[in-house]
């Protein structure tokens, strides 16, 4: 969402700072390794070649990615569509598209600790860039951090998510017998299940998935589900426990199938994701609330400013999702509204921080939806940094999604 905004107001000629975590772009895409973008193509259980819910800026990053990584959109289990991408190309291409903008000031290790609003207006946010303070004074803040984080600290309100998905740690293993994909990882799950029901290893271990698209030349990326939120702890030792538990059980887990399977017999683990995958985290109340019934009825708004065309996705405590479906080749939209919290006129949020409820959000918080909705949030910051109305910036918005 942040790579999205980010060249979206400084494509409509606005000066941005772009301010960054971690030492490279790309948010949970890169940082927690998610390896597969969904949310970019209609379900469709028949025809051969994906079809783009909508044009624009998010087709053409997809299509950048294809190139630069010669990957291509592959179709999983009922219709649905996913394009798979290695990390590095994911992040390159963020870093090309920024430095293509020409108006961005890309700042890597930041954080934002302070955002003062004086009225409905945010003035000023103070953030470290490498352990050094630094001060904005903007016009128009995006809040594309998946925590509501600027908008929380200016005053906005929020609402916890945490507790509406289970998150999950992407780790990879390389020198793996390619057949163990073919087969289904079926005598993976078999060996799990017989060791947890033996005691020799913790009942967390058998939430192991595949990562799609991720299997070439030996080489494995696999997903471990952790329990889902006790939504009663702090949200900063909750995060602490599920990191440390995580990287505990890969360690278990790995060893286990060394030992065990006969597929793994001569891997080695060769990386972990640097952060967690948090499906679901704190959320604004905005002007406008996506809800379940949108996304269910493929709803439509003359205020549409992005389509989401994932269905519903709920991880809850164990290997596999629970799905639940709208029309084949169907898309909702995303109100302009949704971005907006209501206290606050000159912020707007993206990704898995705008306004729905949990049910809506396990929909609209993929990928390539984020990219639609950060797209759309950075040029609408643009126009108003730029004292132009906001409904011109809803009509380009509409027009380039038709594409």
């Amino acid at each position: 969402a942040g790579v999205a905004a980010a060249t979206a107001a400084g494509r409509a000629g606005a000066q941005v700072v772009l301010l960054e975590r971690y030492g490279f772009l790309g948010g949970l895409a890169t940082a927690a390794q998610v390896g597969t973008i969904c949310g970019l193509y209609l379900r469709d259980t028949t025809n051969p070649e994906a079809l783009p819910v909508a044009g624009g800026f998010v087709q053409e990053y997809a299509s950048r990615l294809q190139r630069a990584a010669g990957c291509r959109p592959m179709r999983l289990e009922a219709g649905l569509w996913v394009l798979p991408f290695p990390i590095p190309a994911f992040a390159r291409v963020a870093d090309v598209v920024i430095g293509e903008s020409g108006n961005v000031t890309v700042v890597l290790h930041a954080t934002v600790a302070e955002a003062q609003a004086e009225g409905p207006c945010l003035v000023q946010v103070r953030a470290l860039a490498w352990n050094e303070p630094l001060v904005i004074r903007p016009r128009t803040v995006v809040d594309c951090s998946g925590e509501a984080t600027v908008a929380a600290l200016a005053g906005a309100g929020v609402e916890s998510g945490i507790a509406d998905q289970a998150p999950s740690l992407v780790f990879v293993m390389e020198n793996i017998d390619p057949g163990l994909v073919e087969r289904g990882l079926l005598e993976v799950r078999r060996e799990l299940r017989r060791a947890v029901e033996a005691g020799s290893l913790p009942a967390a271990c058998e939430r192991l998935a595949l990562v799609p698209g991720m299997d070439r030349n030996g080489r494995l990326a696999l997903k471990l589900n952790l329990a889902v939120a006790e939504s009663n702890r702090p949200l900063w030792q909750q995060v602490t426990d599920w990191e440390r538990e995580a990287r505990a059980l890969v360690d278990e887990l790995q060893r286990f199938l060394v030992r065990n399977i006969a597929a793994c017999r001569n891997a080695h683990l060769s990386s972990i994701a640097p952060q967690l995958g948090i499906r679901s985290g704190r959320r604004i109340q905005g002007r406008a609330r996506l809800a379940d019934e949108d996304v269910l009825a493929a709803r439509k708004s003359s205020v549409g400013i992005a389509r989401g065309a994932w269905p519903m996705e709920r991880w809850g405590n164990g290997p596999r999702p629970e799905m639940t479906f709208f029309s084949e080749r169907g898309y909702y939209e995303i109100p302009l509204d949704c971005l907006r919290p209501v206290e606050l006129d000159n912020v707007l949020v993206a990704g898995r921080c705008l306004s729905a409820t949990a049910g809506a959000m396990t929909s609209a918080r993929v990928i390539g939806t984020a990219l639609a909705t950060g797209w759309a949030a950075g040029t609408v910051a643009a126009f108003q940094a730029l004292g132009r109305p906001l409904d011109g910036a809803v009509e380009t918005i509409r027009q380039q999604m038709n594409q």
